[in-house]
């Protein structure tokens, strides 16, 4: 997140190391992910035909889920903005696991973790998906519902793929990770136990 961060939906109070900056393109995404713009959507067609032909206070569901279909895309759209850039490898294609590394600390020492998900690609930086494949992807960060808690709860990194057919922008976003981060990344990914599985796993330095 930048200084001038003024964002809707995120704490303006953190500050991502390595912004995404990246602008999202909604047909990408809704064709990546495609469950809540398509529940937001359907039920708000719902409503409003109920409002039409039923009764007009079906129009206070409508125009709550338009609100809540802006928010899901104002989230959506911050979340590559002003979310921190993290490198990501290809660790299995059958399924396709990603791995993705990050340090949660909240500036008071270190607390390395490796999460890998589970998302098919079709491409990567215009290439096609191998083992090892470095995947660019943008991240947002979870507190805890403890205050005192120095490190984030968790992470939620998702790949630059899925939000822009930009093939320089992803390539941007490739480009802002040092070879000592994939480095980091790849010595933090020999502590995860295999088989690789999706989850969050702490790593020991």
């Amino acid at each position: 997140m930048d200084q001038q961060q003024r964002s809707v939906t995120l704490d303006d109070s953190a500050q991502a190391s390595n912004p995404g900056g990246l602008s999202v393109e909604r047909i990408r995404w809704f064709s990546s992910y495609p469950a809540w713009p398509l529940i937001w959507l359907l039920s708000a067609a719902l409503f409003l035909i109920l409002a039409l032909s039923v009764h007009w206070l079906f129009w206070i569901p409508v125009v709550l889920l338009v609100l809540m279909n802006w928010m899901y895309w104002k989230k959506v759209s911050e979340h590559f903005m002003y979310g921190c850039a993290n490198p990501g490898i290809v660790v299995s294609l059958d399924p396709m696991l990603i791995a993705v590394a990050t340090d949660l600390t909240k500036g008071v020492g270190e607390y390395p973790v490796v999460r890998i998900i589970k998302k098919e690609l079709s491409s990567i930086c215009g290439k096609t998906p191998q083992v090892g494949a470095l995947v660019p992807t943008v991240a947002l960060y979870y507190a805890s519902s403890n205050p005192d808690q120095s490190h984030w709860e968790t992470f939620d990194p998702r790949p630059v793929d899925c939000a822009t057919s930009d093939l320089s922008e992803a390539q941007r976003i490739a480009a802002s990770f040092s070879k000592e981060d994939i480095e980091e990344l790849k010595r933090w990914l020999s502590q995860v136990p295999k088989p690789y599985k999706p989850g969050l796993y702490p790593i020991q330095l």
